[in-house]
């Protein structure tokens, strides 16, 4: 079985050579959306998401498939592309480019869906991240 021990959402990271660690910059809780804009459908934002995972022996070499699905509050969720993986070690991390954007204003989880492949059946992970989609306010001019 897969388990996501970690799931998060950044502007960017660096993988340290030496050491084999991640340093993640600028995570994302808050998106801020001009007045008026409208998502662009079928689009996505440029963020990194970063999931963690742990695998048992039984699915150790085996391929899976994993997405994303962006879940608003209202129960509307949107999913990214399907990604096909797979593991030959006990703990596996992956980073994907692109975030789906979000169909309305307020607030979700990002969450991931997890299957063997071939196989029908998702499997949500109890790993989320949370996002509020906001509209941001009208700056006023500064006047000297």
């Amino acid at each position: 079985m897969l388990r996501c021990y970690l799931l998060a959402m950044c502007s960017g990271a660096s993988l340290d050579q030496h050491s084999n660690n991640v340093s993640l910059f600028n995570l994302v809780e808050q998106i801020n959306v001009p007045a008026g804009a409208s998502p662009p459908p079928g689009g996505t934002l440029p963020l990194e998401i970063h999931a963690y995972l742990l695998v048992d022996g039984d699915d150790l070499g085996t391929s899976f498939e994993m997405r994303f699905a962006l879940r608003a509050d209202s129960g509307l969720e949107t999913y990214s592309d399907i990604f096909k993986h797979r593991s030959v070690t006990a703990r596996y991390r992956t980073r994907t480019l692109g975030l789906p954007a979000p169909p309305v204003l307020g607030s979700y989880e990002l969450r991931l869906d997890l299957r063997r492949e071939g196989t029908g059946e998702w499997q949500r992970s109890s790993a989320a991240w949370p996002l509020l989609v906001v509209e941001a306010p009208e700056q006023t001019p500064v006047v000297h």
